[in-house]
């Protein structure tokens, strides 16, 4: 990881202090008045527990159905302005807005102490956090959620409800009826704001023989100027998409946030979801029940939804019973945990320029073009515009499955000695590129279980990185990729771009760019990709490790399903976003063809 310290920038220096700030502000005022008078003791045919990316779309599509009462749940607050605002991504990491999980210390990984785990806790969740990068992934990987026994999850079954939320904005992509659509209520396209060096990025790839290509089309190995979840240079986040242009005016459709759902509430005997219990956030002895006639839906991620499940007395008999938790059905709720691993310690030092600093008088500048057109600078994202997909060498070469990713982080480094990242200026302006490979084809497993019966405390959290030595392997080649092919194309060399070497304090001890000290960095600075999934994963009946059938309902209770990452088997080659709301838009229609 890498240090950096604030340029002379004084106002880009204030946005990044303030911003945070600002953000945690504005939730501790909207999460000061309870609402339990308002739902307490309710009614509703539908309870959604979580607002992220799966539970927003769920909310939409059932509230379509006018004769349903649909409840929408969000432990985190509104999704405040500030991170709409695609260059001010980082802003909102580790603020009132992210759980901001802390995994278990562990020798081979994150250096022998926890790691920070981001995911969203607002409305929206996750895609209020993230990149916006909008990567279906390939085919070959839902395909391989059906060869497992999850039939209608093959390729060409998901492929129509990546289509239905879609409204791509880029008409030579959205050309391609095959793999595009328009008219959806997600908006994806380019960013406005081009910036050079992601094109710089691509011709370097391209002078290595890789082609440009539409990671979501028919192609997948190669360079790509990315597509984003966003509209007219702004962030367009699941709730913004999906709730905020029907939340006043569907009367069946109420949201309420800052309500932590503490257990789903189910019959022991017959077995069967009949409600939640929940607590008022910010005022946790304020506590109530609301009723489900149809189903409950629980859709809080893959580390939070099988915490719900357990404290739900749905996990596996042995933890359930050590934490004092009643069994209702033992399963194999909270393992299978998954996530793509990666490391941010390649660091590419730009010539002058290429580097993209600004003075003041031009900060001020970007500052008015963003707040009356959303164009410029600040409707960029630097260099993460771009990336590449490549294969190891242990992936099949015959095969376009690469399993190798690249996100090119834009970096203002004065310091490199520190080991720690830490971003001060919004994306745009930066004076570095941190190229981070990901393995994207990651076989190390690990799992999410809880503390105890509190469902106040964080869950547990092992993710066993590079438990399997074939990830560590991987990744090794893809940092070799970088260090010994791309940094010595003409490309680069033409325009000052060259790989820094300074060594990192942790691994100073072996020489840089060998594998030894790649393997050093795997180790020592462990970088999560945020695609937590696989907690609560489907699978057939044979399965006995499968908490859900291919329907999505938990098995052995009745009127209880999961919708969200947590329910994939295997993780592909691919951000969760794009996948998670396919999974809710599938998922919905299932819903409506049962309740019929």
């Amino acid at each position: 990881m890498v240090s950096v310290a604030c340029p002379a920038t004084v106002l880009l220096c204030y946005l990044a202090w303030h911003l945070p700030k600002l953000i945690d502000q504005q939730q501790e005022i909207g999460s000061l008045f309870p609402p339990f008078r308002i739902f307490d003791g309710e009614r509703y045919d539908f309870i959604i527990v979580g607002g992220g990316s799966a539970g927003c779309v769920v909310a939409s599509r059932l509230s379509e159905i006018s004769d349903w009462k649909v409840l929408l749940l969000e432990a985190g607050g509104e999704e405040p302005p500030q991170v709409d605002v695609p260059a001010y991504t980082p802003f909102s990491w580790e603020t009132s807005v992210d759980w901001q999980f802390q995994t278990e210390p562990h020798e081979g990984y994150c250096g022998g102490k926890s790691c920070t785990w981001n995911a969203g806790k607002v409305l929206g969740g996750g895609s209020v956090l993230n990149g916006m990068i909008y990567n279906r992934g390939n085919a070959r990987s839902y395909d391989a959620w059906k060869k497992l026994g999850n039939d209608g999850w093959g390729f060409e079954d998901v492929l129509p409800y990546f289509k239905k939320s879609e409204n791509n904005g880029d008409p030579p992509i959205a050309a391609n009826s095959r793999y595009h659509a328009v008219g959806g209520l997600l908006n994806v396209q380019r960013l406005p704001y081009q910036d050079k060096n992601a094109q710089l990025i691509v011709e370097a790839f391209r002078e290595l023989g890789y082609t440009s290509v539409d990671i979501n089309g028919g192609t997948q190995t190669g360079v790509t100027l990315l597509q984003f979840t966003q509209k007219d240079g702004s962030r367009m986040s699941t709730n913004r998409a999906f709730i905020e242009p029907f939340r006043d005016g569907r009367k069946n459709l109420k949201v309420v946030t800052n309500v932590r759902v503490t257990k789903v509430l189910i019959d022991p005997n017959k077995k069967t979801a009949y409600g939640v219990e929940y607590a008022w956030e910010k005022h946790r002895h304020i506590r109530g029940k609301v009723y489900a006639n149809k189903e409950v839906i629980v859709s809080s991620g893959a580390l939070k939804s099988p915490q719900v499940l357990m404290l739900s007395g749905i996990g596996p008999r042995s933890i359930l019973s050590a934490a004092g938790i009643d069994v209702i059905e033992d399963l194999q709720v909270g393992q299978n945990l998954q996530d793509h691993v990666s490391m941010p310690g390649i660091v590419f030092k730009l010539g002058e320029k290429q580097q993209t600093l600004s003075s003041n008088q031009k900060v001020l500048r970007d500052i008015l073009e963003y707040a009356r057109h959303h164009k410029g600078p600040l409707s960029g994202t630097g260099s993460l515009e771009a990336s590449g997909y490549i294969k190891s060498r242990y992936a099949d070469q015959a095969i376009d499955y690469p399993d190798i990713e690249y996100t090119l982080l834009p970096q203002v480094v004065i310091n490199t000695s520190l080991g720690e990242i830490r971003f001060t200026t919004p994306f745009p302006e930066y004076n570095r590129i941190m190229f981070k490979p990901t393995v994207m084809l990651a076989k190390s497993i690990g799992y999410v279980t809880v503390q105890n019966k509190d469902p106040f405390l964080q869950p547990i959290i092992v993710p066993n990185c590079f438990a399997n030595i074939k990830d560590l392997n991987a990744f090794i080649d893809g940092c070799n990729f970088v260090a010994k092919n791309l940094s010595n194309t003409k490309v680069f060399k033409d325009v000052g771009v060259s790989l820094d070497t300074t060594p990192l304090p942790n691994c100073c001890h072996v020489e840089f760019g060998t594998n030894d000290y790649w393997a050093c960095l795997a180790r020592k600075y462990t970088y999560t990709g945020f695609h937590y999934s696989g907690t609560c994963k489907m699978g057939p009946d044979s399965d006995l490790a499968a908490v859900l059938d291919a329907q999505l309902r938990v098995r052995g209770v009745q009127h209880l399903r999961v919708i969200d990452a947590s329910i994939i088997p295997t993780l592909g080659n691919s951000n969760t976003n794009a996948p998670v709301i396919m999974i809710a838009e599938k998922a919905s229609d299932m819903i409506k063809e049962a309740w019929k």
